[in-house]
């Protein structure tokens, strides 16, 4: 019975996904004609599995509805001053994040036209959120950039190799300390995850450009793309 089904949901999807309509078939038949038609079988498949990620993908108007949580929550760290506001998704534990955070310094680096808003999406292992939350109550004190840079740095990032680089920064302990767990930090990771739900946001990194441009994934283009908008 399994079988059976295979063969008669694989063709029911190849002529879902060619055209070619609906017809009373053996299940013979159908077995015959899937095997004798291997190249249109898998062109049906991968066209299929495109459509499914394309739709539960962000899109350019998710950016745009969004535009006001993206771009401009206060509680979002941000860096340059530039006019084309760039919305960066990503998780301190993600490898291809890492990679990201030197294109994105590049650009800052070169004083491009740009303003990244840093939204801090902890979700790949438990201690996400622990990092996540030490650099946010670094941006209480208003050094989110110094500290971001020193985790890309540190070889440890247990809850006291982040407090040797909240004193390696200069900032206050006691407040620091407090702030970890204070309700403004945990209402921005909280915005940051209702966000990334609301934008089928799964993954990192994740750049949304404003108005109307998002790339989920790593971005080595980035100064070519902020060059043509």
């Amino acid at each position: 019975m399994k079988q059976r089904y295979g063969w008669v949901l694989l063709a029911a999807m190849v002529l879902a996904t060619t055209g070619m309509g609906c017809a009373a078939s053996s299940d013979k038949q159908i077995k015959e004609w899937v095997e004798k038609n291997p190249d249109v079988i898998m062109k049906a498949l991968m066209d299929f599995q495109k459509k499914q990620q394309e739709e539960g993908m962000p899109k350019g108007d998710d950016v745009k509805a969004n535009a006001a949580a993206l771009f401009e929550n206060p509680g979002s760290p941000r860096a340059g001053e530039g006019k084309i506001k760039i919305a960066y998704f990503f998780d301190f534990n993600c490898g291809h994040c890492a990679h990201q955070s030197e294109t994105i310094e590049a650009v800052l680096a070169k004083k491009m036209d740009v303003q990244i808003i840093y939204k801090n999406f902890p979700f790949l292992r438990p201690d996400s959120e622990t990092i996540a939350r030490g650099a946010l109550a670094a941006h209480q004190q208003g050094k989110y950039k110094e500290f971001y840079r020193e985790i890309y740095k540190a070889k440890d990032r247990s809850e006291a190799g982040l407090a040797a680089i909240a004193k390696k920064v200069g900032l206050d302990m006691k407040k620091w300390t407090a702030d970890t767990n204070s309700e403004a930090v945990t209402n921005e990771i909280n915005h940051v995850r209702e966000l990334a739900q609301k934008m089928k946001i799964s993954g990192t990194p994740v750049l949304a450009i404003a108005p109307d441009k998002i790339f989920p994934g790593r971005v080595d283009q980035l100064e070519e793309i902020i060059k043509k908008l």
